[in-house]
């Protein structure tokens, strides 16, 4: 990324933002210019530019509270605490990240009350690792243990329906939620679960690879985690990165 790719970014965002105005589709407009702005927000990011970054997340943040789209103002609050750490500005930086640990756990909780399990078990691993920032080790540890309870409730589901594939997926997320805590007997036993039933049901796709990342982490086995992580990596999200690196930082 160059910060030219970045102000392309922000000139789309700037369209989008025109066209909103002129429409009575505004919201939709509205939206694209938000997720625009905080694509520019990780632009500048990576190019260290940190106030500028700042500035594409804030934008990004009002637009998506206009929108009352909440999950989405606790990342772009998430983005705008990352800025002020690396500008050296911890009180407002530990403000932000604060906000949006809250909002992850809120939302994490109203998604298991929902029955959205998966969805549930993704924003507590958010709020965990918020929360481990700010050094809340109580609420980092309560959270990835939610998250580990999530997925392994959603992969008891999986296994009544024979849904072996995503069952194994839900199996190893359990085990480094668990393993990011130091829970290493219910990280373990999961992981080997995971293995045991690919190869009971001959599971040899993306969900294999994960459960292998997982026992790999689990052994510290550094090079074979990799080595997972490198094939599936085009094919999970953002928080489940998120997931990974905290164990790998275990290491």
């Amino acid at each position: 990324m160059k910060e030219k790719d970045c102000e392309m970014m922000v000139n789309k965002a700037r369209k989008y933002e025109s066209q909103a105005t002129n429409t009575v589709a505004g919201q939709e407009y509205i939206e694209k210019a938000a997720d625009s702005l905080r694509e520019a927000g990780n632009c500048y990011f990576e190019v260290n530019n940190f106030k500028n970054a700042r500035k594409c997340y804030s934008e990004a943040l009002e637009h998506h509270k206009k929108l009352n789209y909440t999950v989405s103002v606790a990342m772009d609050s998430e983005g705008i605490a990352h800025c002020y750490r690396n500008l050296g500005n911890m009180q407002e930086s530990k403000k932000f990240m604060g906000q949006a640990a809250e909002i992850y756990a809120d939302q994490g909780e109203k998604m298991t009350m929902a029955g959205n399990l998966v969805s549930a078990a993704l924003l507590y691993s958010d709020a965990a690792i918020a929360y481990k920032l700010l050094g809340n080790s109580d609420a980092f540890r309560n959270c990835f243990e939610l998250a580990a309870q999530n997925y392994l409730e959603y992969a008891k589901i999986l296994l009544e329906e024979k849904d072996y594939g995503y069952a194994v997926s839900s199996l190893s997320w359990a085990s480094m939620c668990y393993f990011a805590i130091s829970n290493l007997d219910d990280a373990i036993k999961n992981a080997n679960k995971a293995l045991g039933i690919c190869k009971n049901n001959s599971v040899t796709d993306d969900n294999y690879e994960l459960a292998t990342l997982s026992k790999a982490i689990c052994n510290s086995d550094l090079q074979r985690a990799k080595q997972s992580l490198s094939k599936i990596k085009n094919n999970i999200s953002e928080t489940e990165i998120k997931i990974i690196n905290q164990c790998l930082k275990l290491k």
